[in-house]
């Protein structure tokens, strides 16, 4: 993979936790209840628009840091790179478009805005089977798919096993923290991302040697 294309693909598992955690820092108290969601939104419309934008670039990242997991993986784990970077990725469209949604949510608790209305069109989205089964598939395929880049990670010894099993440790405590409006986990699972994804993408953004050379020797695997 052309040296460029490598360093971006590292840039952006770096920079997708950290912008994320950049934005559950500056995140006002999340709540679970549509009303209360609004009620904080109306007064901390600054901080919720800097929540809502780091989200959104966040979840961007994810899709050239995904990539990036792709490369490391699939001449010596062909199927498990396919079949996971797939997952993940369709997973990875349905949070960006779940990111987005926190920039109408910022519309909606405008001061202007009719509170009671919008706190009812909020709450009928969110319990909408129409939606919540679509994000549902996505947060699905995402664990599943890191998962599986993870097992390849690990099997090709194109990452050690600790940064590899963090990423959808991070992921799974993210989604349970962004399901709970559960502030501080957001932070932590943000931290652990850094960590593992990071710790990945620094290490291949800095490669000299060829994109697929693994970090350490790897073990031979036809998977």
């Amino acid at each position: 993979m052309p040296n460029l294309t490598r360093k971006t693909c590292g840039a952006a598992m770096i920079l997708a936790p950290l912008i994320g955690l950049a934005s559950a820092i500056a995140a006002p108290p999340l709540k679970s209840s549509a009303g209360a969601k609004l009620a904080e939104i109306a007064r901390h419309q600054d901080r919720w628009y800097l929540y809502a934008l780091l989200i959104v670039i966040s979840s961007w990242l994810l899709v050239p840091a995904v990539f990036g997991l792709i490369g490391l993986v699939s001449e010596r784990a062909p199927r498990l790179s396919l079949i996971g970077g797939g997952l993940a990725l369709l997973g990875v469209l349905v949070a960006v478009g779940d990111a987005t949604v926190e920039l109408m949510y910022w519309q909606m608790g405008a001061a202007d805005a009719d509170r009671t209305q919008m706190a009812a069109l909020a709450d009928r989205y969110q319990n909408a089977a129409g939606s919540s089964l679509l994000f549902a598939i996505g947060g699905l395929a995402l664990i599943v798919g890191l998962v599986l880049l993870a097992i390849a990670l690990w099997r090709t010894s194109a990452a050690p096993a600790w940064a590899a099993a963090g990423i959808p440790v991070g992921v799974i405590l993210n989604i349970v923290a962004l399901s709970s409006s559960n502030t501080a986990l957001v932070i932590a699972s943000n931290v652990v991302l850094l960590a593992t994804l990071g710790w990945i993408g620094r290490t291949v953004a800095g490669e000299r040697a060829p994109y697929r050379q693994p970090l350490t020797q790897p073990h031979v695997t036809t998977t």
